[in-house]
Order: structure tokens, then C-alpha cells, then sequence
């Protein structure tokens, strides 16, 4: 439903390829989107097939975002905002909150994070954030 390592590459591979930032988040973009799409294309044929295990679709469209999101913090992390000798205050965590954090997830929810620094936001962490949610 969701390769992660095949996702990875193309984003690697897309994004090293583009001419500028925008060009880089375009390509980013356009690959977590099909591989969502995608992904949402066989948790619906799945519900279809079996329209009783909602339990599993809830599920199934939790690992999916958690899939999608961690794949958006690679290409921020590594790929847009690459940082070679972080300090202890460049660090980030990012947790899910609400149904995505409870892994319950209905087809239309939206994606509630939230990002911990462990002092005040950096510019880094900053542009991550940004780049992470759009």
C-alpha cells in the first residue's frame, strides 16, 4: 500500500534533480500525493470488499498519513533543510494528536501534529515546520 523505501528513493531522486526550492517541494509533493491516493485507492477496495471492518479502514488510514507525514519530514529534514552539525537546540519532535494519534482515523479527518523543540524555535526548525506542513 505504501513502500516506504521505493517512496523514499523517488523523493531523493526527484528533489536532487529539481532546479530550486519550489521546483524540489512540487516534486516532493506530487509523489506523497499519488502515493496517497494510491494508498486511499486500496483501503477503499478493502472496505468495500469486507463494509463491516471500519476498525481496520480507521487503521489501515492512520498508517498511511503516518506513512505520508514521515516520508514529509525526510524530505524537509534531509533534503530542503539538510543541518550537518545540529545544535542541542536544532532538534524536533513531532507527534500525532486526536484520531491520527489514537491511529483512528476517519476517510475525511484532517492531520493534527504537533512539533516539540526543546527551547525556542529555531529558523531551522521553523522552515522544517513549514516545509513539513506545506
Amino acid at each position: 500500500m505504501f513502500d516506504r523505501p521505493e517512496i523514499e528513493a523517488r523523493l531523493r531522486a526527484a528533489v536532487s534533480a529539481a532546479a530550486d526550492s519550489a521546483a524540489k517541494r512540487a516534486a516532493a509533493v506530487a509523489i506523497l500525493r499519488e502515493a496517497q491516493a494510491q494508498g486511499r485507492k486500496v483501503i477503499t477496495q478493502a472496505l468495500h470488499a469486507q463494509p463491516h471492518a471500519a476498525q481496520g479502514c480507521t487503521r489501515a488510514i492512520a498508517w498511511l498519513t503516518d506513512n505520508v507525514v514521515q516520508s514529509a519530514l525526510i524530505v524537509a529534514t534531509q533534503l530542503l533543510h539538510p543541518i550537518h552539525t545540529p545544535t542541542t537546540s536544532e532538534r524536533l519532535a513531532v507527534l500525532a494528536v486526536g484520531g491520527y494519534g489514537r491511529f483512528e482515523m476517519a476517510p475525511h479527518s484532517d492531520v493534527d501534529l504537533l512539533f516539540l523543540t526543546p527551547y525556542k524555535i529555531t529558523a531551522w526548525a521553523e522552515s522544517v515546520i513549514e516545509s513539513t506542513l506545506y
